[in-house]
Order: structure tokens, then C-alpha cells, then sequence
């Protein structure tokens, strides 16, 4: 069966032109010449939008438990190389092909765009959208031709919308609180940047200790994501000096990095620098020292995710917010 993506290849457009053609979107500016391209080029494929598959459907006949005839796509405002470079994000994803797949339902492709681009965009070829890592200041109140919505990793709107989240304060605690635990009052923070502005990680983290009086913002260091940027930031922090005996890091990929750049300037972990991670990767239990992280279920989140929008298709009217819960897991790298 044809998709969006086979079209766009062949039309030399993206997905979400081809999408706002075929549901007739007269708001997007393309050329004739474009237009009538991708339509021949649907035509010629037999591509039909699930409006027309379920015209052509009797629904009483369907069996309620076969979601064959489902279509759902994901929404995401971070690039390839960005989700790469972040176990959560990637987990999550991860979650809902799987369960796409357990459940029979057909994936669109992964739509990645800004903000702007999310407003404009005619998700009417499909049953159902999930997003990821939205922007802040997005209202999905003004996303054109909406179908169900489910938002993983924040809430815009509760009252409407259901959404997936993690309690980021609470997690954010656990782990300070350990580290307080073990003696240390100064706490550095190793973090990246989102798309949206800080991450909530070190908006917790600044709260926190802002709250006991301890906050020195020359102890917190701000990036990308990934394990070369955890290397870079802990060694801008080590050239700095006046060190933090410890650090809360936003994620394992950087904890990797962060830990390699303490232990090449002859510092141990945890003696001189205690380290906690966060996402409790798979290597987190098999690093040199063991990383302790905070455990969360993205994989979980992805599935609950798929679940949560084929309810939402089937007619229930009231949103569900889940709150996953989060896990420390104490290792090596933070003393005992």
C-alpha cells in the first residue's frame, strides 16, 4: 500500500507538503505545477487517505480488536541527529513502533518540524497523531485539522488533550537528595539545551538549590547531549576550577563523557567527583566506575502512548493524563 513518504520521494517534496495537498489544504503555498504533480503521482500509486478507506468501510462490520485500518503518525521537533544523541526521545519512538506493530496499526512517517510548521500542518491523513518534545509555546488549540492528539513528555493542555510525562521534580530530587546524602553541598549540573529552553532537569535542579541556599550558577554547564559534549563541558568545568564535589548530569550519554574527562585530568570517580546519571542506560551497570542513574521508562511512555490514541479514536472524550514513575539506582560513581 502506497504512503505519504513514497509520494513525497517520488514528487521531490516533503511528507507534510504532500499531506496538506492531498487533504485539499488551500492555505499552503505551492506551485501548480507541484501540486497537480503530487496528485498524479497518488493517483497513479492508488493512494488512498484512511477519509476515503473508511468511506468505503462498513464500521459495524469490523472486528473491535483488529486496528488494521488504523493509521497513526509522530510528531517530533528534533532532528535525526539530535534524537540519535538521546536515549530518551529514541526510546520513546522506539515504544510506539513496537506497539504499532504488537497492535496491527500501520505507522505514518516521523513528521519532524517546527513549530510553525506543526500549525500549518493537515494531519487529516491520519487517525491519530503523537507528539514529542513540542515547544512551549505551542497551542495545539491551533493545529488545523487535527485528529486525536497525544503529547509525550509535557501537557500543553490537560483539560483536553491526554499526555504522558515524568515527574521531573521528583526525579530531580532523588537524586540530589542522594548526593546531599553522601555529604556534598557543592552540587554541579551537566545538562543540554531543548528546543523549547531549559530543560526541565535544570530547572529543578536550580530550584533546589537555590531553595537551600547552595545555587552558584558558575557550577552549572550547558550543552548538547551526547557523550563528546559531556566530555567538553566537564573539562570546561575543570579548567574553571573551584570544582563541584559532585554533579547531577541530565543524561548517560553525557555522564560518560563527563566521567572520562575527570578521570584524564587524574581525578577519581567518586573519591574527587560523584557523579549521578540520568535514563539508566544499559551500560550505566557495566561503566568503570558503575553510573547511578535515574531509571525512567521510555520505552513504557511510547507504548502507553499508542494505547492511550487508539482509545482516544475508539470515542472516549475524557483526557487521561500518566504520570510514569522514576527510579534511583545506586552505583559506584556516586559513593555508597
Amino acid at each position: 500500500m502506497a504512503t505519504i513518504r513514497d509520494i513525497a520521494k517520488l514528487a521531490s517534496v516533503s511528507s507534510v507538503t504532500v499531506s496538506r495537498v492531498l487533504n485539499r489544504d488551500s492555505s499552503l503555498s505551492v506551485s501548480d505545477d507541484t501540486r497537480q504533480r503530487i496528485l498524479a503521482i497518488a493517483e497513479e500509486l492508488n493512494y488512498q487517505t484512511p477519509r476515503s478507506r473508511k468511506a468505503s468501510v462498513n464500521k459495524s462490520s469490523l472486528d473491535p480488536h483488529d486496528l488494521s485500518h488504523m493509521k497513526i503518525g509522530t510528531v517530533m521537533f528534533l532532528t535525526e541527529d539530535q534524537e540519535e544523541h538521546d536515549y530518551y526521545f529514541h526510546g520513546i519512538r522506539q515504544g510506539i513502533e513496537k506497539e504499532s506493530a504488537a497492535s496491527g496499526i500501520r505507522m505514518a512517517d516521523i513528521f519532524r518540524m517546527t513549530q510553525d510548521e506543526a500549525l500549518d500542518m493537515n494531519f487529516g491523513d491520519m487517525d491519530g497523531v503523537i507528539f514529542l518534545d513540542r515547544p512551549y509555546d505551542l497551542n495545539p488549540q491551533k493545529i488545523k485539522y487535527s485528529p486525536p492528539i497525544v503529547f509525550v513528555d509535557s501537557a500543553p493542555d490537560v483539560e483536553s488533550f491526554d499526555s504522558i510525562v515524568i515527574d521531573f521534580e521528583r526525579a530531580t530530587n532523588l537524586a540530589l537528595d542522594h548526593l546531599s546524602e553522601q555529604g556534598h553541598t557543592k552540587i554541579g549540573f551537566i545538562g543540554g539545551n531543548r528546543t523549547y529552553g531549559k530543560d526541565q532537569r535544570q530547572h529543578y535542579y536550580e530550584r533546589y538549590m537555590k531553595e537551600r541556599e547552595l545555587f552558584n550558577p558558575e557550577h552549572v554547564f550547558v550543552g548538547g547531549w551526547s557523550t563528546s559534549e559531556g566530555d567538553r563541558l566537564m573539562s570546561e568545568a575543570l579548567q574553571k576550577g573551584d570544582l563541584p564535589a559532585a554533579f547531577f548530569v541530565g543524561n548517560d550519554a553525557l555522564a560518560v563523557g563527563a566521567i572520562h574527562a575527570v578521570k584524564e585530568a587524574g581525578l577519581r570517580v567518586p573519591e574527587d567527583v560523584a557523579i549521578v546519571g540520568f535514563n539508566d542506560m544499559e551500560i550505566a551497570e557495566y561503566m568503570s566506575p558503575p553510573l547511578t542513574s535515574i531509571r525512567i521508562q521510555p520505552e513504557l511512555m511510547g507504548r502507553m502512548a499508542v494505547k492511550l490514541l487508539v482509545d482516544r479514536i475508539k470515542g472516549r472524550d475524557i483526557p487521561v493524563q500518566v504520570v510514569v514513575p522514576s527510579q534511583l539506582i545506586v552505583r559506584s560513581s556516586s559513593g555508597r
